[in-house]
């Protein structure tokens, strides 16, 4: 892997950032420009790559909490399509320069320092969606979080007790191969929230599909969408069956909360924590 940091097309930075409305009409009818905060994972090892939405000839402008080691960003070697350009300590420009492949899945790693896990990331091309600014942030502490974490195991503890719930019956159902998962509940305590979710395999003698993270994502009130990783606590699994718990807090004014499930090596698709959601792929 090697960094693809060219500085001779990074002079015309300026005009590619304010191109952006520009560029956004020439592109296919339907596909919009999105902002969005990410939240790192706390062991970004352990879960799939956070995805990162671009579109040829349109600059991604990343912007990260602390300032970039030089040399950190990474591509896989010989990547020739895709040029990285810092703009400032700590942010930099994502700009492909021709398309990517329908399902083409391409690596970018970069650095976190002494001591901590690389920060992974897969560039992706959307018809729908292209990313026009990301800002990637680490995770915020919260007051309550012992006590969530409690009322979680309790619930985790008890899977026949049910509460009076906002949601009262499932919510969002979601298919793998050979195994079946479901959102059960959904409890809501002020703006804290617990979810439970069901995973059953549909094959006997086959292990239920593995849950390792739980991402949650909201409509922030000036438009950037927030995702961000649940509290996931996991019940001893059966030969077919586990229960998860996850919890966390709605963001002030954020609206529109939405669950994605990630399997070891697969990323879940956001769907609306609603009533009436049909079988999906995880």
């Amino acid at each position: 892997m090697r960094t693809r940091v060219r500085p001779g097309p990074w002079i015309l930075l300026p005009w590619f950032l304010l191109s952006v409305p520009a560029i956004a009409q020439e592109h296919p009818a339907g596909q919009m420009f999105q902002r969005r905060t990410l939240v790192v994972p706390a062991r970004p090892g352990e879960v799939p790559p956070v995805e990162l939405h671009v579109a040829a000839d349109v600059a991604t402008l990343v912007r990260f909490e602390a300032p970039l080691k030089p040399g950190a960003p990474k591509l896989p070697e010989h990547e020739e399509r895709i040029q990285l350009g810092p703009t400032s300590d700590d942010s930099m420009v994502i700009l492909l320069t021709r398309p990517l492949a329908d399902g083409e899945r391409v690596t970018l790693t970069l650095d976190a320092g002494p001591g901590a896990a690389p920060l992974r990331f897969v560039l992706v091309t959307r018809h729908d969606v292209v990313d026009a600014r990301v800002r990637v942030v680490h995770a915020w502490g919260s007051t309550d979080e012992d006590g969530a974490e409690y009322m979680a195991r309790s619930l985790l503890g008890a899977p026949d007790a049910r509460a009076t719930l906002d949601v009262p019956q499932e919510a969002v159902k979601y298919n793998t191969q050979d195994s079946r998962g479901r959102v059960q509940s959904v409890l809501w305590l002020d703006r804290r929230f617990f979810v439970t979710v069901i995973v059953r395999s549909s094959k006997q003698g086959t292990p239920p599909w593995k849950l390792v993270q739980a991402r949650l994502r909201a409509t922030l009130a000036d438009g950037v969408l927030l995702e961000w990783p649940a509290h996931l606590l996991s019940g001893a699994a059966s030969s077919i069956r586990q229960q998860h718990v996850l919890t966390s807090r709605l963001p002030e004014g954020a609206s529109r909360l939405e669950l994605a499930l990630d399997g070891e090596d697969s990323p879940g698709v956001f769907r609306p924590l609603s009533l009436g959601e049909g079988p999906v792929r995880p």
